[in-house]
This record gives structure tokens, C-alpha cells and sequence, in this order.
């Protein structure tokens, strides 16, 4: 199958993107207008954007109160979703209006951030306290960039070392229109070291360009390097 922008039905198109691009992590977003209001919404159009410092970004369609907290006050909180969380996350992304507070309309337990006026879930596993960075256009979209000023993880999901164990954290993600899944399980697989014995035995080594010696000493020192401070 082939879709394109310029071919056939544009909705199926997007949806096929949409659903091509999966599974997407849920920003849980807590916000507080101007006036202390408590707001409380999940979105998925959200990632990771660099880690030095710790910076992810969220893109907003239309008109969201979470984006008009975060534009009026400059601070959110990231909630992150976890099993058993699906069916209430859901609950809080339906319209309502600004002056609803969708915890508290679903009794759900806040509890203070340390760096910031918007609290955060008492349920959640994994919570990240921002301050907003900037914002930009793209399309009809507002993205928003967001400095990651501290990370709250409850014990429960930490391994020996205090890593994020994700078979203890199991954390939801979006796929498609209402479909969700749990990530339960992972796998190592490090990037190798491109020596010149490693390129000599893949499939196209012997037919691959010479490599300068200088090179691939600087390509493997890097390599070597970023695989240290993944571990």
C-alpha cells in the first residue's frame, strides 16, 4: 500500500501515520491557571528532546486548557501513566469546562511538587516537575518545550541500583485512536564498536570504501564513550 498527502482520502493518510507511529508515552499533565484552578489531562504528541539538561517537548491541537495553564503560569507537572491507570487517565481527557478540576471531579489524590505550584498525582508511579522553555508553531499544532527540574520515582519501580526497572514500572502507551498497551518486559541490545574487524564482517564490508585509520579510532573512542553513560 502506498498513501500520500496528494493521493486518496486524506484521513486515511494521517490516520495511517497516526497509527504507524507507536507506541507514544502519555504525559499525564497537571497544570494551575492564573487563578489556582487545577487542571488535569493526557496527552500523547509528547517525547524526550535532549538530556543536557533534561528536556522533553508536547504538542497541543486546539484549544487546551493544559497549554493556557502552562502559557499563564510557565510550570507543569508530567504524570506518567502506569498500568491500571488507563481507564481514569481516559476519564480526565474528556472536554469539560476551565473551571472543572478533573482530580478533584474524580477524587483523585494530590499531593505538593517541591519546585513548582502544581502538584502532582499521588498515584503516580513516575512524576516530572517543569518549568516551560518556549513554545513554538508548527501547523495548527503549539509545541511546547519543557526543562525537566526534578524527577519524583516511587521505590516500587526502582531496581537495585535505583534505575527505573520498567518490568516493575510498566508504563502505558498510546497506539491508535483508543487503543492502548503496557510496556512489560525490555531487552538489551548495545550499539557495537565500529572496529575495522567489525565492518570487515558485515554482509558489504568487503565491498565498503577504505576507512581513514584516524577515523575510526575518533568513531569507536566516541562509541565507547556514549555507551559508558548509557549503562
Amino acid at each position: 500500500m502506498y498513501l500520500a498527502d496528494d493521493t486518496g482520502s486524506s484521513h486515511d493518510f494521517t490516520w495511517m501515520v497516526k497509527n504507524a507511529v507507536v507506541p507514544r508515552p502519555i504525559a499525564w499533565i497537571g497544570t494551575e491557571s492564573a487563578d489556582g484552578v487545577g487542571n488535569l489531562a493526557p496527552f500523547s504528541y509528547f517525547t524526550l528532546v535532549t538530556m543536557d539538561p533534561p528536556t522533553l517537548m508536547i504538542s497541543f491541537t486546539g484549544e487546551k486548557d493544559s497549554h493556557e495553564n502552562i502559557r499563564a503560569t510557565g510550570e507543569f507537572v508530567v504524570n506518567l501513566v502506569t498500568e491500571g491507570q488507563a481507564e481514569v487517565q481516559t476519564a480526565t481527557a474528556a472536554i469539560t469546562p476551565p473551571s472543572v478540576d478533573e482530580a478533584a471531579l474524580l477524587g483523585l489524590e494530590l499531593v505538593d511538587s517541591v519546585r513548582i505550584a502544581p502538584k502532582r498525582l499521588a498515584m503516580a508511579k513516575v512524576a516530572l516537575e517543569c518549568v516551560l522553555l518556549r513554545e513554538t508553531e508548527v501547523y495548527d499544532a503549539h509545541v511546547v518545550f519543557g526543562q525537566v527540574l526534578a524527577v519524583h520515582a516511587d521505590d516500587s519501580v526502582l531496581d537495585e541500583r535505583g534505575r527505573i526497572d520498567v518490568a516493575k514500572y510498566r508504563p502505558v502507551a498510546r497506539l491508535g485512536g483508543s487503543l492502548y498497551t503496557t510496556v512489560t518486559s525490555d531487552y538489551k541490545h548495545p550499539v557495537p564498536v565500529a572496529t575495522s574487524e567489525w565492518l570487515a564482517a558485515q554482509p558489504g564490508g568487503a565491498a565498503a570504501a577504505p576507512v581513514d585509520p584516524d577515523e575510526l579510532a575518533a568513531a569507536a573512542a566516541w562509541s565507547t564513550e556514549q555507551a559508558a553513560a548509557a549503562v
